[in-house]
């Protein structure tokens, strides 16, 4: 019975750390084309970096957020 529980939570968390690996590759890649977006619209302005710097922030933000250790789903 306690294996069956064991097998059961172990698929859970491997279920549970792929989606969220699938969710954070997705945040990167869309992160990559909006910096590569916002840097072929804003070149012309002069305010590459500014932007740049606010999608990287709002990207460290959602990572730290999923991957900033155990808090509630512990």
């Amino acid at each position: 019975m306690i294996d069956a529980i064991v097998i059961v939570i172990v698929i859970v968390t491997v279920t549970v750390t792929a989606i969220v690996t699938v969710i954070v590759i997705a945040i990167v890649i869309v992160t990559i084309i909006i910096i590569i977006t916002m840097t072929v619209v804003v070149v012309e302005e002069g305010i590459v970096v500014a932007s740049v710097s606010a999608v990287s922030a709002v990207s460290v933000a959602v990572f730290n957020r999923n991957f900033g250790g155990c808090h509630n789903d512990c």
